[in-house]
């Protein structure tokens, strides 16, 4: 690793104030370089990488220097941005919670228990606790409405700049409205999780590299989320369709979640297939389709469900991600 590297990963205060420049080179970017025309958008959009990377961060000061370290480093960080944002104690707290705690919790997991175990534990630790902040700030309105009371604002501005007499558009928008307040909170933390599940990857690639790492090192290729993940998906999408208001819809954003950690599995069964067979070129065709034709992910939550029990894997793949 290079030495100005090590250097500030191994220094607690200098490892704290790199995070913090880290989480907060957005707003710095914009400050120094604001009046740059296109080089400004170029310089927000990378401090905005930066401040997504800190997750990352945190899990390779995890995997190196153990969780009394990162909880230390962490502390250092949370006491900076405290200082940084008048004493803020909701800012600092969110940090420390996001940023801090969640990334090194996943790390541990996935040194102890795996990929699949870890981030499933994520997943539901993120859902948890967006789903508490909405309850407790949705008081007394509910859930949906105080969604929507984000929203509507936005959308009464598009829909004054719409003709009165196009009926059909102002029917469309409103109904465009209605749709992503359904799904935005199941979208926000499945979004949230597959950020901070990346970084985390990417904290192990980097552990692996430089020979520090301990602990499960299965290769993504042989991600398995546990069983128990169907069986939750099956009594969310229950109270989703069986149960009303804030129940109902907490329920929604679940199955939204719990959906897409079983796609991410049965795109990597598609992966390791397809690789095992040497067809990169259809590798790339599958990716493209799934970004552009979002259908195609029912196909891929069916394919990673019947391999929780099946496992297709085993039989053309090994646990390295070798033929």
């Amino acid at each position: 690793m290079p030495k100005v590297v090590d250097l500030f990963l191994t220094n607690r205060l200098l490892c704290a104030l790199l995070a913090v420049m880290m989480l907060t080179s957005a707003y710095w970017f914009n400050v120094l370089f604001g009046n740059l025309g296109l080089f400004a958008f170029i310089f927000v959009m990378v401090g905005v990488v930066l401040h997504l990377a800190v997750p990352s961060l945190f899990a390779l000061v995890s995997l190196g220097g153990g969780l009394k370290y990162s909880l230390q480093v962490g502390g250092i960080g949370a006491l900076l941005v405290l200082t940084l944002s008048s004493g803020s104690v909701y800012t600092a707290v969110v940090f420390m919670l996001l940023f801090v705690l969640l990334p090194v919790f996943a790390s541990r997991a996935m040194q102890k228990s795996g990929l699949g175990h870890a981030a499933w534990l994520l997943a539901w630790a993120m859902f948890f606790g967006v789903s508490v902040a909405m309850l407790v700030g949705a008081s007394p309105l509910g859930v949906e409405a105080f969604v929507n009371q984000q929203f509507k604002p936005v959308f009464d501005e598009m829909i004054a700049r719409i003709p009165p007499e196009a009926t059909s558009d102002i029917v469309a928008m409103q109904g465009l409205q209605s749709m992503m307040v359904k799904v935005f909170p199941g979208f926000f933390v499945f979004g949230l999780w597959l950020i901070w599940w990346s970084g985390v990857l990417f904290a192990r690639k980097l552990a692996q590299k430089y020979g520090f790492y301990q602990g499960d090192a299965e290769g993504i290729l042989s991600l398995a989320m546990p069983k128990q993940l169907a069986v939750v998906l099956l009594i969310f999408l229950a109270f989703a369709n069986l149960a009303s208001g804030d129940i109902q819809y907490i329920a929604l954003s679940g199955v939204i979640v719990l959906a897409g950690l079983v796609a991410v599995q049965g795109v990597v069964v598609a992966h390791a297939w397809l690789k095992s067979r040497e067809m990169v070129n259809t590798i790339i065709v599958m990716y493209v389709m799934l970004f552009f034709w979002s259908f195609v992910v029912l196909f891929f939550v069916l394919l990673g469900l019947v391999d929780m029990w099946f496992n297709f894997r085993r039989r053309f793949i090994s646990a390295t991600g070798e033929k």
